[in-house]
């Protein structure tokens, strides 16, 4: 006796439909079942086909399923709806007379009642049906009464219609305002999503990391659905199927990743001329952590001054000003109002750097030169790491390299769109820093400008996020990505 089949389920943006293993690996070798869709095997929970062990083959193309019998996309259906297999319009055999092909046109309309229109499209002849037209196999699944293949929901038609028309035109500025408007589209996602970002930057440093990953993972998340041409999905992620290592560990390495190979040789420079600072000349480093002045210092000229009953007035209310500027009141006022300043001030350190190493002009060259390569490649970075999920391919900028080639112009109108958003976020935040300097408080900072940059921070990023994704999305063809 012949083993049973397994059941597979699958839901896709066009339904939930079942069938067993062999034919949902030859739906993911078609195009028809994404990374992204959900699937279940049996009654076990659902889970993203990307993640399933059995199917990881059938998307990377290393292992071909065997060709399935004729209609077996429906076969399943039939088999369990006996109603619908001795239907007059029906026919399994492969010889059967083909079905007359429909235009798009003939389609808006249902073929049986030409007054109504059509709420489905059969996907093999075109036909369109008014909702009460189709069999329905397992109660849910429209099916054509003329040839028995699967229907389709007309507006889904339409929509991947206008979809593929999208694709096919060309990557501009309209691209770059639908970015603009993208996190728009869910404001209850955006509000929360900021939210949580903004709180999660001002707890700290392990705050900042859990803020970082979120982030990152929403830009990857919208970078991978915007060039599978899913623009209407939420950038959020789906935390329902919480994976620890897809979701949390994947998007730490790939952020690592970004980093090494973009900002990683800026930072192996300002290493290098800290550790010159420190070797070189103490006084220097002093300086940097401590912020000494020493025309501020106390000489013995001073102190002789102060015990000396002769001595010159003048001189003797300098030694007295710097005597109580060593007060420790003096100096915690001092170091108040210089951290008050460092927080109202993003380059301090960097000039810091550059003034007490005396640094040469090749190095301010090759500092100029790193910070060059990072901001030139970060967008591809992230690109890269959007649509591969691959610690390797991000590590290796030939991986990218290779992509801005085969992306073309597109690529130089995305990176002059993204440096357009990051100088727009830009100037909003020293608006918002000179808005609510006010409120910065000595040792912590701009609570209040911190709060409201991150928020403006995380809905930039999405818009950034959705740029990429939509030059990846308008060079599908030339990258191998299949869209919906």
């Amino acid at each position: 006796m012949s083993a049973q089949p397994e059941v597979w389920r699958v839901s896709t943006i066009e339904g939930v439909f079942e069938t067993d293993l062999e034919t949902l690996k030859q739906w993911i070798v078609e195009g028809c079942v994404l990374p992204t869709d959900k699937v279940s095997k049996g009654n076990l929970s659902w889970i993203e086909a990307g993640r399933v062990p059995k199917l990881k083959g059938a998307f990377s193309g290393e292992v071909m399923p065997v060709a399935p019998p004729p209609n077996v996309s429906f076969g399943t259906f039939v088999e369990s709806n006996p109603e619908f297999s001795n239907s007059p319009n029906y026919s399994a055999s492969p010889t059967a007379e083909p079905a007359p092909v429909y235009s798009q046109q003939q389609a808006s309309t249902c073929h049986n009642h030409p007054e109504a229109a059509s709420a489905y499209v059969c996907r093999m002849c075109g036909a369109g049906f008014c909702k009460r037209c189709p069999k329905f196999a397992g109660g849910s699944v429209p099916m054509c009464p003329l040839c028995g293949d699967l229907c389709h929901e007309y507006r889904v038609v339409v929509e991947k219609s206008a979809l593929a028309a999208l694709q096919s035109s060309g990557f501009g500025m309209e691209d770059f305002f639908r970015a603009i408007r993208y996190p728009f589209q869910h404001k209850f996602a955006l509000l929360t999503g900021a939210l949580i970002y903004a709180v999660l930057m001002l707890a700290g440093f392990r705050g900042s990391i859990v803020a970082w990953v979120v982030m990152f993972g929403c830009i990857s998340h919208v970078i991978s659905q915007v060039a599978w041409g899913r623009l209407n999905r939420s950038f959020m992620p789906d935390f329902s199927a919480f994976s620890l290592w897809d979701d949390l560990v994947v998007p730490i390495f790939l952020g690592i990743g970004i980093m090494i190979v973009t900002w990683g040789p800026v930072i192996v420079l300002v290493f290098a001329l800290i550790f010159g600072v420190v070797s070189g000349g103490g006084g220097g480093a002093a300086s940097l952590l401590h912020g000494e002045n020493p025309s501020e210092a106390v000489t013995p000229e001073d102190l002789s001054a102060v015990t000396d009953p002769n001595a010159d007035p003048n001189k003797l209310a300098e030694a007295n000003q710097k005597l109580q500027g060593t007060q420790p009141g003096a100096q915690i006022a001092r170091e108040a109002e210089r951290s008050k300043a460092e927080a109202n001030d993003p380059t301090h350190m960097i000039r810091s750097l550059l003034e007490y190493s005396g640094a040469g002009m090749t190095i301010v060259l090759l500092f100029l030169l790193f910070i060059g390569w990072g901001l030139f490649y970060y967008p591809m970075a992230l690109t890269v790491a959007g649509y591969t999920q691959s610690f390797g391919s991000v590590l290796n900028p030939l991986v990218g390299l290779d992509t801005i080639r085969r992306m073309g112009i597109n690529y130089f109108k995305g990176f002059a769109m993204v440096v357009v958003v990051h100088i727009a976020a830009f100037v909003v935040g020293v608006i918002v820093s000179i808005v609510t300097a006010p409120f910065a408080l000595p040792f912590i900072g701009n609570l209040v400008g911190g709060f409201v940059n991150a928020t403006f921070t995380f809905y930039f990023n999405l818009v950034v996020a959705c740029i990429l994704g939509l030059s990846l999305f308008k060079c599908a063809d030339r990258l191998g990505i299949a869209v919906d």
